[in-house]
């Protein structure tokens, strides 16, 4: 029963996606990026909800594989694309080189960091959970969430009180904070995924705001 959650969750992600596409008149790098998340995002959850029908193997392992890669190479990327966003929206913190290369050479750092621990050394092996069969890394470089995905979304939410104060954008703000309240919630099925659905809204729509500016 989980699994049909999964699926439909996945395709929330995929109707985020593509009104996106349908909305952003002006296709940045910045919007490139959010895309990517955003329909990649969509590709966790209907992977996740394969191994319900497909079983533990070969081909579900490797339908989760890029599960990881995914997260390893973009998810700090949201830094840039919301930073790159306040900048389009003409707000002078975004303007400012110096910071512009602090956020970079963080989100390079955090990329290099979790595609050492989720793609380098990605050792994938089945949890069953609530009826649900996915596959995990069991190669823990540190101990505790994902340091990676943490302080993306502390970063992201910061850039969107910054939004929210200068153009009274509150998507970015409200989506990247109800990712952060749910994404500890890892007890609970299902919350981090409902908690990206936000995230996902707020990306998006702070993209479409910005190619409007």
């Amino acid at each position: 029963m989980l699994n049909i959650f999964f699926i439909l969750i996945g395709f929330v992600q995929l109707g985020i996606g593509i009104y996106g596409l349908r909305n952003i008149n002006k296709k940045s790098w910045y919007a490139i990026l959010v895309f990517i998340i955003t329909f990649g995002l969509a590709y966790d959850n209907f992977a996740i909800a394969a191994g319900a029908f497909l079983g533990e193997g070969e081909l579900t392992k490797t339908l989760n594989m890029p599960r990881y890669w995914i997260h390893a190479l973009f998810t700090p990327s949201m830094m840039i694309a919301s930073f790159g966003a306040l900048r389009m929206m003409d707000i002078n913190f975004a303007k400012s080189k110096v910071w512009h290369i602090i956020i970079c050479v963080l989100a390079t750092a955090l990329i290099a960091l979790g595609s050492y621990t989720d793609i380098l050394n990605l050792t994938l092996a089945p949890k069953f959970e609530a009826g649900v069969l996915r596959y995990i890394n069991t190669f823990e470089f540190l101990k505790g969430p994902p340091i990676p995905a943490v302080l993306t979304i502390i970063v992201v939410l910061i850039f969107g009180i910054i939004a929210w104060r200068k153009v009274g954008l509150k998507a970015l703000f409200f989506g990247s904070l109800f990712m952060f309240l749910l994404a500890p919630q890892t007890s609970v099925p299902l919350a981090q995924n409902i908690g990206e659905v936000g995230f996902a809204i707020g990306l998006i729509l702070t993209q479409i705001r910005a190619a409007k500016s």
